[in-house]
């Protein structure tokens, strides 16, 4: 069914049984109708402004397809630089299986942390060295590295998760791999959670190369993911 047929059931339905439902709770989100890359434009603008990360644009006449990506709705948000001073260097600790397109690549989304340490890295002393989680990454690359990263890591994979390696259950990936793979990252800022072991998460994160130069012992700590937190806002942990 055409979404916007959809759309008109769903305004019959809520005139019918929205009159018994709190409008703070519950209500049709609202529809601006435009023609033009400018009217678009302008949407997008005003909804920033109110404080919203972006807009939904759908085609009016497409059909919704489950799992399917394409270019019939197409979340259109803000991907500016953002407000980190610089980018991070991260080490890939596993990867998610990959669903729709991305099935047949093997990998859909892969988990990147820092690392924790306090103290000089020693190749005698692994204690030393933790690393902690700071986002999930499953979109911003083209299918050519998607292919490069599943290559790579299927050959560091392993039936358990590293002991180096701080993860919350609920993060953990389909694959661990060996602590190996190290990637720079851009975020458009980093923010507090409890859900990543690092305290902070990157917001909007994307890859922007493989550092085959480094070593997981050169990634980026927690404290220096701290500093550029305060960095963008002056927070104080």
């Amino acid at each position: 069914m055409p979404f916007n047929e959809r759309r008109k059931k769903l305004a019959e339905l809520f005139e019918k049984k929205g009159k018994k439902l709190d409008p703070k709770t519950v209500t049709i989100a609202e529809q601006v109708i435009v023609s033009t890359p400018e009217a678009l434009r302008k949407q997008f603008d005003e909804s920033v402004k109110q404080g919203f990360e972006g807009i939904m644009v759908k085609k009016r006449e497409a059909v919704y397809t489950a799992g399917a990506r394409n270019f019939n709705w197409v979340k259109f948000k803000h991907m500016g630089v953002g407000k980190l001073a610089d980018t991070l260097d991260c080490l890939v600790m596993g990867y998610y299986a990959g669903q729709g397109k991305r099935s047949g690549f093997g990998i859909g989304a892969f988990l990147v942390g820092v690392s924790n340490k306090v103290r000089p890295f020693s190749a005698e002393r692994s204690d030393l060295e933790r690393f902690v989680t700071v986002c999930k990454i499953g979109t911003g690359l083209s299918d050519e590295q998607w292919k490069q990263l599943r290559v790579t890591s299927y050959e560091l994979r392993v039936k358990n998760k590293p002991e180096e390696y701080d993860v919350p259950k609920g993060l953990f990936p389909d694959v661990w791999i060996k602590p190996q793979i190290v990637v720079e990252i851009a975020a458009d800022e980093i923010t507090k959670t409890p859900l990543h072991t690092a305290g902070l998460a990157l917001r909007f994160p994307r890859l922007i190369s493989f550092r085959t130069d480094k070593s997981p012992r050169e990634v980026t700590t927690v404290k220096e993911v701290k500093k550029l937190f305060k960095m963008q806002n002056g927070a104080i942990i």
